[in-house]
């Protein structure tokens, strides 16, 4: 199965550095701000330099968390007339599977499976590569520093997994020291995620690092040639950014990855252009 792809890129974005840059600057200096909680103050530095790209400052972003524009999909039908309970019935079915699934030797070194976390009717379905260690503990997907990173990402453009996200990898076991799945691990792993999108049917789909978008969508261009690109899955719009990982290794990497989220954001909002054509994929 081989998915197509178009090729046309989004508009870039400038970002407003000065206006954010005196944000951040009076949310660093505002009275009381010694007594934030520390959680708070290591999140704000963690992404500072997000922030300074951005449009809103750390604590407007927590205080918009719960209300994206988007508002709260968890209640809602999809386009087949499934209601929340039989999609949650279904995706405990195969998360089921996965807890049991031998299918590949990653298996034999895992401490928890971990199927993904979120709305089960999401605006946007979130792709990454695999589980590492503290995801491993905690059965869980994106929960350590990358976790705290991408959840900060989401919440500049209006997303959150508490609202209108799901977040998903494409192989459900950790790989041993973190290195990257092979095509063996992927292949066997692939299918849950598939039975996931068809599940959630999401209305659109951003796949974190290289691996995640050469698995789901059949291609090996490097990741420079894949972002501010829209492809197609099954139909359903997809874009590609750096995964977290990759901008806590490299502070280089930040401004570009803010632009794919506004790229993103503006695909959502109908202001970039979206696929010139979607084909589902057979087996």
């Amino acid at each position: 199965m081989r998915m197509n792809e178009e090729v046309s890129r989004g508009p870039g974005v400038v970002a407003k550095e000065e206006a954010t840059q005196e944000s951040v600057a009076k949310t660093e200096s505002a009275p009381g701000a010694a007594s934030q909680p520390r959680q708070f103050l290591e999140d704000l530095l963690l992404i500072e330099d997000f922030l300074r790209y951005g449009f809103r400052s750390g604590r407007q972003i927590e205080a918009e968390e719960g209300n994206s524009a988007f508002g709260d999909s968890s209640s809602a039908e999809d386009e087949t007339g499934f209601a929340n309970e039989d999609r949650q019935a279904r995706l405990k079915d195969i998360e089921a599977r996965v807890r049991q699934c031998t299918a590949c030797v990653l298996s034999q070194s895992r401490s928890r499976t971990v199927f993904g976390e979120g709305v089960t009717n999401p605006q946007v379905l979130v792709i990454g590569e695999g589980p590492g260690a503290e995801e491993d503990r905690q059965g869980l997907p994106f929960v350590g520093a990358s976790g705290h990173l991408l959840d900060k990402m989401l919440a500049a453009i209006g997303l959150s997994r508490k609202t209108n996200c799901y977040i998903g990898n494409i192989v459900k076991c950790r790989p041993p020291n973190n290195r990257e799945p092979t095509p063996t691990e992927r292949d066997a792993c692939i299918g849950y995620l598939r039975a996931q999108i068809e599940i959630l049917r999401p209305m659109f789909i951003l796949c974190v690092g290289r691996t995640a978008a050469h698995s789901l969508l059949e291609v090996n261009d490097a990741i420079s040639r894949l972002r501010g690109r829209t492809f197609a899955f099954e139909g359903i719009p997809v874009r590609i950014t750096f995964h977290p990982s990759a901008l806590l290794r490299d502070a280089s990497l930040k401004r570009p990855a803010w632009e794919d989220l506004k790229q993103f954001r503006a695909l959502m909002d109908g202001t970039a252009d979206g696929p010139a054509r979607t084909s589902k994929g057979g087996e």
